[in-house]
């Protein structure tokens, strides 16, 4: 891994369908990046992040040497306008990989680092294979449905519960319900007889893996072993469309046993971070022609 760099850090607004969205640019001070990287956060969170990860994040790959730039989402944090939700970003992402190639025009590739249901928009967006993104880092995408919910709960949960005498002890005792041994059995019965989800958002998610693949880009899937929604994601990977895909070269996992969905630890967020700037290393090429950003503005970092 290289040696980190100092940082600087600039407001680089992200203008999109006539609104002003906040954003901050990270840069590697001195440096002249090639390679930008946009983080797309989850959820209702906005640019800073749960326990201030993506701050985090963004200093500590501009460091390694990207320009890094995140930006509330309309309708969050600081944004104006109203949430459209994830489904529905790609005009955001669009705005957001031109304002920081404005910002720094040595830019040649850009990298999309999502978060949850911001994982699972740079998928969406990479069904139109846009020349500009060269990969794509997915922390615990979001794939949630009835079926996924079953199959993750089947595999990681009921069966840990099953085989619990404190369970079992407790349900004699009256101290759990009947109902909830029925709830295990059934959720188990529907994970085995559901077929593979189609036609909706994660058909959608799938076509874009295919197609930043076949355009070989790089796709790591960054997944958290305490979380039911990466638990959710590693099981959609089993049906077969996906799993073709994740055979592919291209597509690589990374598994930090313990953390939960936002790496709340600061062990499990170090090393988050650490595993992050391992991905951003195989993308790095040499500096090029200077950024121009534009003027700091501390009070809104």
């Amino acid at each position: 891994m290289s040696t980190r760099t100092a940082v600087m850090e600039q407001v680089c607004p992200v203008g999109c369908e006539g609104l002003r969205l906040p954003g901050i640019l990270s840069l590697p001070q001195g440096g002249s990046p090639r390679l930008g990287v946009i983080v797309l956060v989850g959820g209702p969170q906005y640019r800073v992040g749960a326990h201030r990860f993506f701050v985090s994040l963004a200093r500590h790959l501009a460091g390694q040497g990207a320009a890094v730039l995140r930006f509330d989402h309309r309708g969050m944090g600081d944004a104006p306008g109203e949430a459209v939700g994830f489904e529905h970003l790609d005009p955001e992402i669009d705005a957001a990989i031109a304002a920081l190639q404005r910002a720094c025009p040595s830019v040649e590739r850009v990298l999309l680092w999502g978060l949850c249901d911001g994982a699972s928009a740079a998928l969406l967006h990479a069904r139109r294979g846009d020349a500009r993104v060269a990969g794509l880092l997915l922390a615990n995408p979001w794939v949630r449905s009835e079926r996924s919910l079953a199959q993750a709960r089947t595999r990681h949960y009921y069966p840990a519960r099953l085989v619990s005498a404190d369970f079992w002890r407790r349900l004699f005792g009256g101290q759990v319900r009947w109902s909830s041994l029925r709830a295990a059995l059934g959720a188990m019965g529907r994970s085995v007889a559901a077929a593979e989800d189609t036609g909706d958002f994660r058909s959608g998610m799938r076509e874009g893996l295919a197609r930043i693949l076949d355009q070989r880009g790089r796709v790591t899937c960054l997944l958290s072993g305490a979380d039911l929604t990466a638990q959710e994601f590693t099981e959609t990977l089993r049906e077969p469309g996906w799993a073709a895909q994740a055979s592919r070269p291209g597509f690589s996992q990374q598994v930090l046993d313990g953390a939960d969905h936002t790496f709340s630890d600061p062990e499990h967020r170090a090393a988050a971070l650490n595993l992050s700037a391992q991905w951003l290393q195989d993308f790095l090429a040499p500096p090029a022609m200077p950024c121009t950003s534009p003027a700091a503005d501390p009070a809104v970092i």
